[in-house]
């Protein structure tokens, strides 16, 4: 299963980084520039275009002809990163005809994605529901009008109703937060609310830890939160902690504890976020959490509160010294880097938080520009 928004590659990636650190390699550190083609913190006026519509470019012709968006790993067509590309687009404005003939390509091909010997995965249903309400199409009539076409009842249909884990969407081991939480945004973007999504709500909001967060595996609430630790790889995490506060902040849920403690103790030193739920020890800030953590502060109203801003950098600025501008080659001016390399993963999941645009997006009336870094020669 590819990357953008399926949680579980986020956490290989994490361990690279860790395994990168610990062989010295170069990865994003100190004012988060890993490269010298990134933007620096004064952009000149020839890099005006701002970082979303930078990136909406970017993902806008690195797309192809016929709507899909090619993995960078597989070299094949890939259903979540095109679901992640429309959702990218529809943020930031742009794209208008990439997103319409990305959802038409989406509406044939998400089949195998969605299902695996016949059953079904409730977190790419829901990626491609938020990516069909996206692109204006209906999640309940994807692609005709057989009942496998329904996506909204068929991710209704995985939800456990009994139990320690009643309310989850999913079967083991297919059951995380992450995954909950797309679900539950997807019901809301496709005004499926109801008993279904109260009951999702009640699951997710008795899975918060003390601490503010959620962490990725634990799937009871009679399951002992674990201290944040980068070096284990265990604890509550920015991505899980974000995706949660987008899904109970739409279903209009509650939190037992206050999320933002919980970003404000993640947040490193350089206005930028790492993985799990602890600044320092080690970790290193990256453009997926900082995405994540920006559009869970956009949903709580919260971006701009001023113990948000280190050393005067923003979570905003700290995302935007993740991209390449100018000093980059041209097919690269305006995407985002992960450890140190152009990463479309994380371009997809930067664009979005750029915007200032926090889950569920709503369709809307796109600019068929491709924006581009405004460069001197």
């Amino acid at each position: 299963m590819s990357s953008s928004l399926i949680r579980p590659h986020k956490l290989l990636r994490a361990c690279l980084v860790a395994s990168l650190v610990g062989l010295g390699a170069a990865v994003p550190m100190g004012t988060a520039v890993a490269a010298t083609r990134a933007f620096s913190s004064a952009r000149s006026p020839h890099q005006a275009v701002t970082a979303a519509a930078a990136g909406a470019g970017w993902i806008a012709r690195d797309l192809s002809p016929n709507g899909a968006l090619v993995d960078a790993e597989s070299h094949k067509p890939s259903p979540s990163d095109t679901a992640s590309a429309i959702l990218a687009l529809v943020a930031s404005g742009y794209g208008a005809n990439q997103v319409k003939s990305a959802t038409n390509w989406l509406e044939h091909n998400y089949s195998s994605y969605v299902s695996l010997h016949g059953v079904d995965n409730a977190g790419a249903l829901a990626l491609v529901i938020l990516a069909a309400v996206a692109g204006g199409a209906n999640p309940t009539q994807f692609g005709g009008r057989k009942k496998s076409d329904n996506l909204v009842a068929r991710l209704e249909a995985t939800q456990q109703k009994s139990g320690a884990t009643a309310g989850a969407f999913g079967t083991a081991p297919a059951i995380d937060a992450f995954f909950q939480s797309l679900s539950l945004l997807a019901l809301v973007a496709a005004k499926a609310t109801g008993k279904v999504t109260r009951l999702g709500e009640a699951y997710l909001a008795g899975l918060q830890c003390p601490d503010g967060g959620w962490e990725y595996a634990r799937t009871a609430a009679n399951i002992a939160c674990v201290t944040p630790n980068p070096k284990t790889f265990t604890g509550p995490d920015t991505s899980s902690t974000a995706i949660a506060v987008m899904a109970l902040v739409a279903t209009k849920g509650h939190f037992s504890h206050s999320p933002l403690s919980f970003f404000e103790n993640s947040q490193e030193a350089n206005g930028s976020f790492g993985v799990y739920g602890v600044a320092g020890q080690g970790q290193l800030g990256d453009p997926d959490s900082t995405a994540y953590a920006i559009q869970a502060l956009v949903a709580l109203h919260a971006l701009g509160a001023p113990q948000f801003t280190k050393s005067g950098v923003t979570p905003e600025a700290a995302l935007a010294r993740f991209q390449f501008g100018c000093k980059a080659p041209a097919s690269e001016q305006g995407e985002f880097i992960y450890a140190s390399q152009p990463s479309q993963s994380a371009t997809l999941e930067a664009v979005p938080a750029a915007a200032g645009v926090a889950f569920p997006v709503t369709a809307r009336k796109l600019s068929a520009s491709e924006p581009r870094l405004a460069c001197a020669a």
